[in-house]
C-alpha cells in the first residue's frame, strides 16, 4: 500500500515517521512550501511534495490526513471522487495499534482536555498504567511502543480527528457536549454534530458511553447507543446539593475540589465515571480529585488588586465556555471577548449578560460583536483594538468587588499563536498595570 501522509505538522510528520519505521511506501505533502518543510522531507529521507496539488494523489492507495485541513479541501475532494481512503493520523495509531489496548476516548465542545487531565490525574494517583495522546497532547502516532507497554490509552480527540475516524470501538467514549463550533472547518453544524457522535461507533454492550444530560445532541443519542449508557447529571449520576454522586455513591464534595463551577464539576463526573470502568476504587477518586488543579487558562486567577479579580480564561474559544465562565460567578463581571473572527453566533451568551458590568469587545472579532451586542439591547459595551487596550479598558470599568474575566468566545490568531499565550499576554498586562498604579 502507497500512502500520502497530506499536511506536514506534528501529527503529520509523526504519521510519516511511523509508516516509515514499518517500511511502508510513503509519500508527504503539503500545499505550502517552505526552507523548513524542505528541511523535514529530507529529514523524512522519503518522496515530498511542497506546493501540492490533486496531481499529488497518483499511484497512492490511502491519505493520512492532518486535522488542520478542511474536507473541501481541493485535494480531499479528488481524493474522494477517485475512491482514495482518507483516515486521520489519530485512525492511523489506532488501526496499528488493533486489539493490544484499552482506549478511553473523549471529545466534547468544552472540556475534554480538562476531562483527559482530570483522568490522567486520578490513573497516576492510583498508579494505573496508562498513556495520554491526541488533540491537546502528543500525537498518538508518536507513542504507539508505550500504549502497548501500558494497555490503556486516554485519547483526547476532535471532530477533525472524528471526521476521519476508521473503525474499532472504544472501551469508554465521551461526549461532553455539542455546541456550535468550527463552522469554517466543517460544512454545517449538523456535520458537527455528527462527527462527535462518532466516539460512539462500534460500540459492544461491554463498553461504556457517557453523555451529559445538558446536551441535547448526546441525550438524544443515548437511548440507540449500544454500549452501557450513563448520562452524566441524571439519575444517580449527578451532582446533589455538595455531593457528586456516581451510580448513587459519593465520589466527591464540591466544597473540598480545588475548582469551581457547574461545568467542572461535571467534567469531574465524567472522569470519575470512566475512572470507575477501569476498575479504579471511588476512594482513589475522591483523593484524586480532592488535590486536582486545573490546567492554565481554563478559569485561573492571575491577579487580585483593590478587591478586583482578575481571571484567564483564554481557552475559551467558543460561546458555549464563556457561558459556563459567566455561570460560575456571582460576583459582577466586566467581560473581555473577542479575538480572530470565526462568525460564531453568541446568542447563548445574551442571557447571562446581565450579571456584566461592561463587555469590552476586542481583535478582529471585536466590531462584529460590539455591533452585535449593541444591538440587542446590551448597555455597557465597549469596543477595544486589541488586547492590551482591552485589559487597560476593563481595568478601568471594573469596581471592587467584580471580575475582570478573559473569556474570549473566539480563536486567538489574530494576535496571538494560540490561547496560551494570549493568556500569558493577559496576565503581564495585568501584573504590569498593577505596577504601574500605586496603591
Amino acid at each position: 500500500m502507497r500512502t500520502l501522509v497530506y499536511g506536514l505538522g506534528e501529527s503529520g510528520i509523526s504519521a510519516a515517521s511511523v509508516l516509515i519505521s514499518l517500511d511502508e511506501q510513503v509519500r508527504v505533502a503539503d500545499t505550502a512550501d517552505s526552507q523548513q518543510l524542505r528541511d523535514t522531507v529530507v529529514r523524512l529521507g522519503v518522496e515530498g511534495v511542497l506546493g501540492a496539488d490533486a496531481s499529488v494523489l497518483e499511484g497512492i492507495d490511502r491519505v493520512v490526513v492532518s486535522p488542520g485541513i478542511r474536507p473541501r479541501d481541493a485535494i480531499l475532494r479528488e481524493a474522494e471522487v477517485r475512491g482514495i481512503p482518507v483516515v486521520s493520523e489519530v485512525a492511523l495509531g489506532l488501526e496499528i495499534l488493533g486489539s493490544s489496548a484499552q482506549v478511553v476516548a473523549v471529545t466534547g465542545t468544552n472540556g475534554k482536555t480538562t476531562v483527559v487531565d482530570m483522568l490522567h490525574w486520578i490513573f497516576e494517583a492510583a498508579e494505573v498504567p496508562h498513556v495520554v495522546a491526541g488533540n491537546s497532547w502528543r500525537a498518538l502516532t508518536s507513542c504507539l511502543d508505550e500504549v502497548r507497554k501500558t494497555g490503556l490509552l486516554v485519547l483526547e480527540v476532535s471532530s477533525f480527528q472524528l471526521h476521519y475516524r476508521g473503525s474499532g470501538g472504544f472501551a469508554v467514549a465521551a461526549l461532553l457536549n455539542t455546541r456550535p463550533d468550527h463552522l469554517n472547518w466543517h460544512a454545517s453544524f449538523e456535520e458537527y454534530a455528527h462527527d462527535k457522535l462518532r466516539v460512539f461507533e462500534d460500540q459492544g454492550p461491554e463498553d461504556l458511553a457517557l453523555v451529559s444530560v445538558a446536551d441535547p445532541i448526546g441525550r438524544g443519542a443515548a437511548g440507540d447507543l449500544m454500549a452501557e449508557t450513563v448520562v452524566i447529571g441524571e439519575g444517580d449520576s449527578k451532582v446533589v446539593g455538595d455531593e457528586l454522586l456516581l451510580r448513587g455513591e459519593p465520589v466527591a464534595l464540591a466544597s473540598e475540589l480545588r475548582f469551581a463551577g457547574a461545568h467542572n464539576h461535571e467534567n469531574a463526573l465524567f472522569a470519575a465515571a470512566a475512572a470507575s470502568k477501569l476498575s479504579v476504587s471511588n476512594d482513589k477518586i475522591r483523593a484524586s480529585l480532592q488535590s486536582y488543579s486545573l490546567k492554565p487558562h481554563r478559569m485561573e486567577v492571575v491577579a487580585e488588586r483593590d478587591s478586583v479579580l482578575y481571571v484567564d480564561d483564554s481557552k475559551a474559544t467558543n460561546p458555549a465556555a464563556v457561558a459556563a465562565a459567566l455561570g460560575s460567578f456571582e460576583r459582577p463581571v466586566v467581560l473581555i471577548l473577542g479575538g480572530s473572527e470565526k462568525g460564531t453566533d453568541f446568542t447563548e451568551v445574551l442571557p447571562l449578560l446581565g450579571r456584566c458590568r461592561a463587555v469590552v469587545c476586542q481583535g478582529e472579532a471585536g466590531p462584529r460583536l460590539h455591533d452585535y451586542l449593541a444591538a440587542t439591547g446590551v448597555e455597557d459595551v465597549y469596543l477595544a483594538p486589541d488586547l492590551a487596550e482591552a485589559t487597560g479598558r476593563a481595568a478601568s470599568l471594573a469596581r471592587p468587588g467584580d471580575v475582570v474575566l478573559l473569556s474570549p468566545g473566539c480563536a486567538s490568531f489574530d494576535q496571538f499563536t494560540g490561547y496560551s499565550e494570549r493568556g500569558e499576554a493577559f496576565a503581564h498586562l495585568v501584573r504590569e498595570m498593577m505596577n504601574k498604579v500605586p496603591k
